[in-house]
């Protein structure tokens, strides 16, 4: 597998090479057939990439340019290759960096801004995004609990999950990879669960 990564500056018509490892990489996972292109981002800002895939041997669909935005130290999906039967299948990608863009999602001006120490001065918060299936069980179930909780979606207040972020790295809490939801146990923090009721029992405490 062979790729080419790239930064983008508007103010000059060059492009130039970025090492994957300082800002994004691709990941892969393989289930039977199918291939599943995930693209990490390794800054604390949010990135705007390109990803071109040359697929052979996988489903016509696998050629189509995707362009998203990746949430800061995220790992965000951008397709799903197929390999077809009886056929060799590889694959070549571009994944490109688009510096020129605003990479901060917009926050409207007149949101109120939320201290992030005082909102996570001994309470449960939990952190989810949009399509995040464990974030929203969670979140119905201390609902239907009544386990008293904050929720914030990182998607719609981007300065407060930058808060967040910051906050995390002076207390030496920030892994490479977030897992969703963040969850604030009052003193410490979580980055997803594997077993629900594990979890929900720690949280009823």
């Amino acid at each position: 597998m062979n790729g080419t990564l790239f930064t983008l500056f508007l103010l000059t018509a060059t492009v130039l090479g970025f090492s994957q490892s300082e800002k994004v990489s691709l990941l892969e996972e393989n289930q039977g057939k199918r291939t599943h292109l995930f693209v990490q981002n390794h800054t604390a800002d949010t990135l705007n990439v390109f990803l071109r895939v040359a697929a052979e041997g996988f489903r016509r669909s696998a050629d189509k340019p995707i362009l998203k935005d990746l949430l800061p130290h995220s790992k965000t999906k951008m397709t799903t290759l197929i390999a077809l039967e009886g056929i060799p299948s590889t694959y070549t990608y571009d994944l490109i960096v688009n510096e020129f863009r605003d990479n901060a999602i917009s926050v409207a001006h007149d949101s109120e801004v939320i201290d992030i120490s005082e909102t996570l001065n001994g309470k449960l918060v939990l952190f989810t995004k949009g399509e995040c299936g464990k974030c929203q069980l969670l979140e119905a179930l201390l609902t239907s609990e009544r386990i008293p909780h904050q929720n914030f979606n990182i998607e719609e207040d981007m300065a407060l999950y930058e808060q967040l972020l910051q906050f995390l790295e002076k207390q030496n809490n920030l892994p490479e990879t977030l897992n969703f939801p963040i969850i604030w146990d009052r003193e410490k923090v979580l980055f997803g669960y594997e077993d629900l009721q594990e979890v929900l029992n720690r949280l009823r405490k």
